[in-house]
């Protein structure tokens, strides 16, 4: 089986690296540059038996739907055995965009290649489609959509945040006392004037108590050093990547 992952920016593209290895085994197997429409975007490829799994970062929310578009289209052009059997969109609970919307977005796509299915794109529920490949036949597919996290506004890193409190009490005060630090720490929002970088930036002081001076290098060598996937909320959220 072959399947892909999508998602928005670094921290979703090394978090599920790290998680899909230790939490289902995948292996790695390489690291590729893709040019999707103007862009090069970042593929790592891990295998298991003779299954793959393409996990992309898009580089940003608004490139998702681009993405996504350049994998069906390589299935419709695909020779038998070499498309997507499952494809994965992972995005952020924190941009203006309805869940819905984007789920419209996700149905428009299918939808361009001629892709037939019953009812809607549904957060955390796999869809199955059908769609014809270059050779004219018809193939079955899934599609999964996880807008994380799933009960709150917020971006990958809230999530991260909120699976640590949830299994640790004294980490969770440390988390509440970083936020209100930082919620606060620039009145006049000089530098914190995103949303984005305010969510960044709680992560980030978080960190900066919980890892040492010497280890607290950059944002991926703190992400690869967290066992992710002994966290409850974790596993939980991501419970339906163990199908791939």
């Amino acid at each position: 089986m072959r399947s892909v992952i999508l998602c928005e920016g670094s921290t979703d593209f090394i978090l599920l690296q790290y998680f899909m290895r230790k939490a289902y085994q995948w292996e790695y197997k390489s690291n590729e540059a893709l040019n999707i429409g103007d862009r090069a975007v970042r593929e790592c490829v891990l295998q298991k038996s003779d299954n793959t799994l393409s996990i992309i970062g898009c580089g940003g929310s608004n490139r998702l739907i681009s993405c996504l578009n350049y994998v069906l289209k390589s299935n419709s052009v695909s020779a038998p055995g070499e498309s997507f059997d499952r494809v994965v969109v992972i995005t952020d609970r924190d941009e203006v965009i309805t869940e819905r919307k984007f789920s419209e977005q996700v149905e428009e796509q299918i939808s361009i290649y001629n892709g037939k299915y019953t009812g809607n794109i549904v957060n955390n529920e796999w869809l199955e489609f059908l769609f014809v490949n270059g050779y004219g036949d018809e193939q079955k597919a899934k599609v999964l959509l996880l807008v994380i996290p799933f009960e709150e506004t917020g971006a990958m890193e809230t999530f991260l945040l909120n699976a640590i409190a949830a299994d640790d009490e004294y980490d969770k005060d440390i988390i509440n006392q970083c936020n209100i630090f930082v919620d606060n720490v620039d009145g006049e929002r000089k530098y914190l004037n995103k949303r984005r970088y305010i969510t960044k930036a709680k992560f980030d002081v978080f960190f900066s108590v919980r890892t040492s001076a010497e280890q607290f290098n950059e944002r991926r060598d703190i992400i690869k050093n967290v066992p992710w996937e002994k966290y409850t909320l974790i596993q939980d959220s991501f419970n339906k990547l163990g199908e791939l």
